[in-house]
């Protein structure tokens, strides 16, 4: 249905061809996704490959990875196995097939928001997104997909993470290594002394797009972190999870699930 592939040169350019072409369009990363779930209405690529959205570097804050890094680029860049105990690159080698880690983009990831174990840490440890909607805009992943700015026309252009974090731990259920999870888990926690001060459970493939579970993380703000707090943390998210059935798993499977894996996850984190 493709009959034609735009190489743009520029943010600016893309987003102008996005704009224009409406849902004939598809912006391209390492196209993954597309290969996978081609649109039937869609007859224009546009391949952000040398609009320079490419890189991941660090300073004192934060650590800023570009659109079109791969996620074997994010694998193989040491400092992000040193913030939030390690977990991105403990997902990451979880994360579908080395070959597929080879093409498939972090932007690609936070553009679509589904079928991702990517998008349930980058919640958990407080990510950032940036994106271009004719203006450089910058705002909390959780909020960019609460207000649904993902479903509007834009270029996804990088995500930052904060280095100044906490504990974080992942976990997936999925029948095999390469499959897409029935279920997973990413839990972010800030400690003060033996107290906890911000957490963020999250819930993916649900099997809808991952959210956190609000009512599961406050039960540990301003709590000793022991067994008791983990196990109450874990059954309010069981019982607060809006998940459903699918042809992988029941409600009642994934329900169950995340009580499980808010427990090991929290488990992990333990200081």
């Amino acid at each position: 249905m493709i009959t034609e592939y735009v190489h743009s040169d520029s943010v600016e350019e893309a987003y102008g061809l996005l704009t224009s072409l409406g849902s004939r369009a598809r912006l391209m990363g390492g196209g993954t996704d597309l290969s996978l779930h081609p649109p039937t209405e869609v007859d224009t690529l546009i391949d952000l490959s040398r609009a320079s959205l490419g890189g991941i570097s660090r300073d004192d804050g934060a650590i800023t990875i570009g659109a079109t890094a791969t996620l074997t680029e994010m694998l193989e860049y040491e400092p992000l196995g040193s913030v939030w105990s390690g977990v991105v690159h403990a997902m990451l080698r979880r994360v579908a097939s080395p070959l597929h880690r080879n093409a498939a983009s972090i932007g690609g990831h936070l553009a679509r928001g589904r079928l991702s174990d990517v998008v349930p840490v980058m919640l958990a440890i407080d990510a950032s997104v940036r994106f271009y909607d004719g203006a450089p805009r910058q705002m909390p992943l959780g909020e960019f997909y609460a207000t649904r700015r993902n479903r509007r026309p834009l270029v996804v252009t990088g995500v930052e993470i904060p280095v100044d974090g906490g504990r974080a731990a992942f976990r997936k259920f999925a029948r095999t290594t390469y499959d897409l999870a029935i279920l997973n888990v990413a839990c972010g926690v800030r400690f003060e002394d033996a107290v906890v001060s911000s957490a963020r459970i999250v819930v993916g493939e649900r099997p809808s797009l991952a959210v956190e579970l609000g009512d599961a993380s406050e039960v540990l703000v301003g709590q000793p972190f022991d067994e008791a707090s983990i196990v109450r943390a874990a059954r309010v998210a069981r019982d607060t999870v809006d998940v459903r059935s699918d042809p992988r798993g029941s409600a009642e499977y994934r329900r169950h699930l995340t009580e499980v894996l808010v427990r090991r996850c929290l488990l992990e984190v333990t200081p």
